[in-house]
């Protein structure tokens, strides 16, 4: 039997009582984290409670809300009364009570948050139109957002808000959107606990801002492929990866003329096409876009991620036959992830695959990459690059009779998406001459007379390297 969820709107009145109660019991991020212990999310996860019922038994105020609220457990109503809960905001559990809905404080670039989320993980299992608090899809997105601060921004598909909650702390408005009104109930209810100021709607996709525009979008979209729209929070409910089509095809209605859209998407790559070309394809021609591929998965492994997810139990095997089955109909050779970003331009659409580890905040690479393209138009060599201040060179040499020589060299970014790469030795030589007081054309010029070849040849080898150097951030105009 499904589980009843409970009603956002209804904890809207006594939030304020909420907020006092957490402050008074010294709540934060931190505390919580001294609290529960490092590995408490995994334990979460895992519905493994004993190491943390054990961590908060001593019956104080903040022990008792990180029962109520963090581990989802019952409390004497006595001790909640004490606390400072509201009875509106408990339900019975036995002779106990326990919390209506979950809240998780999270922190990203130094701004701090509360998200109120419906309970239950996928360990014990998700509700059709249950909205989950923050995980990986959503930090994804949080780590690739711009923060410079912006006059509107959008929040498209917000989920329990939490895209929405960490912008307006550097936008003067801030509008979230979400298909289901549960959805945006929460946000209102995050946005209320914490004092922030969020307007909510319910709508589907870019309907509910019609002719309004803003100066960055964000979305989290129900990006997932498959044969079913059991999920409101997951699944789209159109064929294949139409939704994120449709979107980025979309969003450039609501973009003011200097904005920016990121939004996380998944895309197929199908049996005799080209998957990076059928992304691309989804970007117009007034609009510049960046695809960052995060992942490319087997089919396989995407059902069973998936299906993990929402912890289908004895229905597993036969949802993983049928999703699989769905996509060798279709030709499905695998399904990529990634972040797309893209502005008001001229059609000009770059792929990046960046598989690798990247820094926990790289919004700031968005802007920073359609401005690196259009020193590019204004010509490689005519530009003077400076070398990104965050890039160290890491050598590995061998010991020889001349002392030592390196073996190989190679740049690597501290911050942004950490690309690295080797380079020779001219190459690290010109590098090193790229301070932004001097045209790439005259270092090359020098690099060429020391190294005795012609500027021409010279160019030649080198252009194609600076250029996808310039592309990936290590040279800035």
């Amino acid at each position: 039997m499904t589980r009843a969820l409970p009603d956002p709107e209804s904890l809207l009145a006594d939030a304020p009582l909420v907020w006092a109660a957490l402050q008074t019991a010294g709540w934060s991020a931190a505390a919580l984290d001294e609290l529960l212990g490092a590995t408490a999310r995994t334990h979460l996860d895992r519905d493994e409670l004993a190491p943390l019922l054990r961590r908060t038994d001593g019956g104080s105020a903040l022990e008792v809300l990180a029962r109520l609220f963090v581990l989802g457990t019952g409390v004497d109503l006595k001790q909640a009364r004490r606390a400072g809960v509201p009875e509106s905001w408990l339900v019975p559990d036995g002779f106990d009570v326990a919390a209506a809905v979950r809240l998780q404080p999270v922190v990203h670039g130094g701004v701090e948050v509360l998200v109120a989320h419906d309970p239950g993980r996928a360990a014990s299992g998700v509700h059709p139109d249950q909205v989950l608090g923050v995980g990986a899809a959503s930090l994804t997105l949080a780590a690739a957002t711009p923060r410079a601060h912006v006059g509107r921004t959008l929040d498209l598909g917000a989920g329990s808000g939490i895209q929405a909650l960490l912008a307006e702390d550097h936008s003067d408005v801030v509008v979230a959107t979400d298909t289901n009104p549960r959805a945006a109930a929460y946000t209102r209810l995050s946005a209320a606990l914490g004092g922030r100021d969020v307007q909510a709607r319910t709508g589907s996709l870019l309907e509910p801002v019609q002719g309004e525009a803003y100066d960055l979008v964000v979305s989290n979209p129900p990006f997932v492929i498959g044969p079913g729209s059991g999920y409101t929070y997951r699944d789209g409910g159109m064929d294949g990866d139409e939704l994120c089509r449709r979107l980025v095809a979309e969003l450039p209605a609501v973009l003011a003329p200097d904005g920016h859209a990121v939004l996380l998407a998944n895309w197929l790559h199908v049996a005799g096409e080209d998957g990076d070309a059928r992304v691309q394809s989804w970007f117009g021609p007034d609009v510049d876009g960046w695809v960052v591929q995060r992942e490319l998965a087997a089919p396989e492994d995407y059902v069973t991620a998936w299906l993990r997810d929402t912890d289908e139990g004895p229905r597993f095997d036969a949802l993983y036959e049928a999703w699989l089955d769905w996509f060798a109909l279709r030709d499905v050779e695998a399904v990529a992830f990634g972040v797309l970003a893209l502005r008001p331009g001229t059609g000009r659409v770059h792929l990046d695959d960046a598989p690798q580890p990247v820094a926990p905040s790289w919004g700031e690479e968005v802007p920073a990459f359609f401005a690196r393209q259009e020193a590019l138009d204004r010509g490689v060599l005519a530009t003077a690059w400076r070398l990104r201040d965050d890039v160290r060179l890491h050598q590995v040499a061998a010991r020889s009779d001349e002392g030592w020589i390196a073996q190989t060299q190679v740049l690597q970014q501290e911050a942004g998406l950490r690309w690295s790469g080797a380079v020779d030795v001219y190459g690290a030589t010109l590098l090193a001459g790229c301070d932004g007081s001097r045209r790439l054309g005259e270092l090359l010029s020098v690099l060429a007379s020391s190294a005795g070849i012609s500027e021409a040849d010279a160019a030649e080898q080198v252009v194609p390297v600076v250029e996808r150097l310039v592309q990936q951030g290590f040279l800035v105009p």
